[in-house]
C-alpha cells in the first residue's frame, strides 16, 4: 500500500535533489534499486490483503500489522532515545489520524474492490497534495499540478466507469472508500512535509504507527472483530510481510535510499506502484482489468508522473532563477 511517509519525504527533498552539480556518487545505483525493489514489493500488499481479509476483519488485520511494526520502531526507539521537542504530541497525533483513516478506508474497500482498482485510485493522493497546501498553508499550486490532475481525473473516469453497468455497487463503494483513503493519505502527506524536520524520525513515526494501533483496537468491538484461525499460517505471514518488512523495515530503507537519490528518480520509481498492484492482483488472482481500464490506470501514472516531475523541474528553475548571477569575466 501507498507510504505516504516516503512521498512526504520525497518532497522535502525535490528542490535540493535537482540544485545544479549536485551528485549522488557510487550509491545511487544501490539506492534506486532498493527503492525499485521496495516498490514492486509494495504493489504486491494490495493483493495479499485483499487475499488476508478473506480471514480477518480490517480492524483486526490493521491492529496486528500495526502492532507489530510498532513494537519494532519501539525498539528502535528506546535505543536511539531521541529527544522530543514542542508540537511533538499534536503534530503526530494528527498526522497518526489521517493514516489511520487512511488504512481504515483503504482496508474497508479492498474487501468490495479489486487490488489494481484500489491501488490506482490510492495514488491520486499524490496529486491532492498541492492543492490542500494551497487552502490550508497559502502555497502556491505550480501548472505541473494541473497537469497531473487532469490526466489523472480522466484517467480515473476510464478506470472507475461509474455509470457503466458491468461495474457492481459493491466495486463502486469500494471505489468510494479508496478515494477517501487518497483524500487522508495528501492530508497526511501535506503536513509531514510541513511538520516532520521538526521531529526526530524514529519516535514521529512511532507515534503515528501506534495511533492506528489504537484507533484499530476501538473499531474491533465496532465492526465485531473476525479472525478464522483455520489459516492463521497464512495469515501470520501476510501480518508478518506487512507488518514487519512492508512498514517498518520499509521505513529505514526509504530514508536511507532517498539520501543518495534525486527526486525525480524516486518519483517515477514509486509511480510504479500501482502498476505493480495491478501486475501482482492479475498474476495471483486473475484479475482483468481490460484495455480500458489500463488505459485509465495509465493516465492516473502519468499525471503523478506530469505532477512530481514537472514540479521537480519547476522548483530547479525557480532555483536557478533565484541564484545571484556570478561574475562576469574580464
Amino acid at each position: 500500500m501507498s507510504r505516504p511517509c516516503g512521498r512526504a519525504a520525497l518532497r522535502r527533498q525535490a528542490p535540493g535533489a535537482l540544485a545544479p552539480g549536485r551528485r549522488f556518487g557510487y550509491k545511487a545505483p544501490v539506492s534506486d534499486l532498493a527503492l525499485l525493489l521496495l516498490t514492486l514489493l509494495w504493489g504486491s500488499t494490495f493483493t495479499l490483503v485483499k487475499v488476508a481479509l478473506e480471514m480477518v476483519s480490517p480492524g483486526v488485520f490493521l491492529a496486528l500489522r500495526f502492532g507489530l511494526a510498532a513494537a519494532v520502531l519501539g525498539v528502535v526507539a528506546l535505543w536511539r532515545r531521541d529527544r522530543v521537542g514542542p508540537g511533538f504530541w499534536r503534530h503526530g497525533l494528527l498526522l497518526g489520524l489521517f493514516m489511520l483513516v487512511g488504512f481504515a478506508f483503504q482496508t474497508a474497500g479492498l474487501r468490495l474492490t479489486t487490488p489494481a482498482r484500489s491501488g490506482f485510485i490510492t495514488g491520486l493522493s499524490v496529486l491532492l497534495v498541492p492543492f490542500i497546501t494551497h487552502f490550508t498553508l497559502r502555497r502556491h499550486v505550480r501548472w505541473s499540478a494541473w497537469v497531473g490532475v487532469g490526466l489523472a481525473v480522466v484517467g480515473a473516469a476510464l478506470l472507475a466507469r461509474p455509470f457503466d453497468a458491468g461495474v457492481t455497487a459493491d466495486q463502486r463503494l469500494g471505489d468510494l472508500l479508496t478515494g477517501g483513503c487518497a483524500v487522508a493519505y495528501a492530508l497526511q502527506i501535506a503536513f509531514m512535509s510541513e511538520w516532520s524536520h521538526r521531529h526526530p524520525l524514529v519516535p514521529f513515526t512511532l507515534l503515528q504507527v501506534a495511533v492506528v494501533v489504537a484507533g484499530a483496537l476501538l473499531v474491533i468491538p465496532l465492526e465485531g472483530g473476525r479472525l478464522d484461525t483455520s489459516r492463521w499460517p497464512e495469515l501470520l505471514g501476510v501480518v508478518a510481510f506487512t507488518g514487519l518488512f512492508m512498514t517498518a523495515g520499509a521505513f529505514f530503507v526509504m530514508n536511507w535510499a532517498q539520501r543518495h537519490t534525486s527526486a525525480v528518480r524516486a518519483a517515477l520509481i514509486y509511480a510504479l506502484e500501482p502498476v505493480s498492484a495491478a501486475a501482482f492482483s492479475w498474476a495471483l488472482l486473475g484479475e482483468q482489468l481490460g484495455a480500458v481500464g489500463w488505459a485509465g490506470g495509465a493516465l492516473i501514472v502519468l499525471g503523478v508522473v506530469a505532477g512530481e516531475v514537472g514540479g521537480a523541474w519547476q522548483a530547479r528553475l525557480a532555483a536557478a532563477a533565484e541564484e545571484p548571477p556570478g561574475p562576469y569575466p574580464s
